[in-house]
């Protein structure tokens, strides 16, 4: 029964506030939105004290997709655990997880809970595998309401808006050229000469003397002799 005190005492000393820190982040997914039917990759691990080195191994990640309203409703489950423990001899240990959230979803507000798996060894281990025997930590990185929406389907309205913004564009640019061009053939119009009209004239072979005719100068005709 003392050892068991003495045991719960060092327990409670090595987890004390700021001796273990567990952490989980979203590199890609920093503003908490998640597209459907896409991966994402969490990052979560645990941060300790120099007192805990050599004593402590964080090898497991669980993340979970729940109902915003009953967190015990599990949608989807992801976990990734280290075929073998590793001594934490340094200040972080870190973990990736790939998630998927399921297409089927559909765009709206869900849970993300996500868990570190760590393993605690009063005393230095000879060998890792004593961790297998060690007391048991896991306890929450993350909890937070997240957004899922489906980019397959913005995707589309934004390809149908693109091209009725281009349809528009170049509307209004044949529009312009029409105006431009109608506008060039009526001054060029305008602005040419009118051809005169063509009067044809007739010719008459001259003999010198057309332009005494009908006057007394012109020439009497010679009478026949009878």
């Amino acid at each position: 029964m003392r050892r068991r005190e003495e045991q719960m005492q060092k327990l409670n000393e090595a987890f004390a506030p700021g001796n273990v820190e567990l952490y989980a982040y979203f590199p890609k997914n920093q503003d908490l939105t998640f597209p459907v039917g896409e991966l994402s990759t969490v990052v979560a691990g645990a941060r300790i004290k120099e007192e805990l080195y050599g004593r402590f191994s964080c090898y497991g990640v669980d993340a979970k997709i729940t109902s915003p309203f009953d967190t015990s409703a599990v949608i989807q489950n992801f976990t990734y655990y280290e075929p073998f423990h590793t001594v934490m001899q340094g200040k972080d240990k870190s973990l990736h997880l790939k998630i998927m959230p399921a297409r089927e979803l559909q765009a709206r507000k869900f849970q993300v809970i996500v868990q570190v798996q760590c393993s605690y060894l009063f005393d230095p281990p000879e060998s890792p595998t004593e961790f297998d025997k060690g007391i048991s930590y896991l306890n929450v990185a993350f909890n937070e309401t997240c957004e899922f929406v489906d980019n397959a389907t913005a995707f589309d309205m934004d390809f149908f808006v693109l091209i009725a913004v281009f349809g528009a564009m170049i509307f209004g640019m044949l529009y312009i050229f029409t105006d431009v061009f109608k506008s060039a053939g009526h001054a060029a119009q305008k602005a040419a000469p009118k051809k005169a009209k063509k009067v044809e004239r007739g010719t008459v072979d001259s003999n010198g003397e057309e332009w005494l005719q009908g006057t007394y100068a012109a020439k009497p005709r010679s009478r026949k002799k009878k």
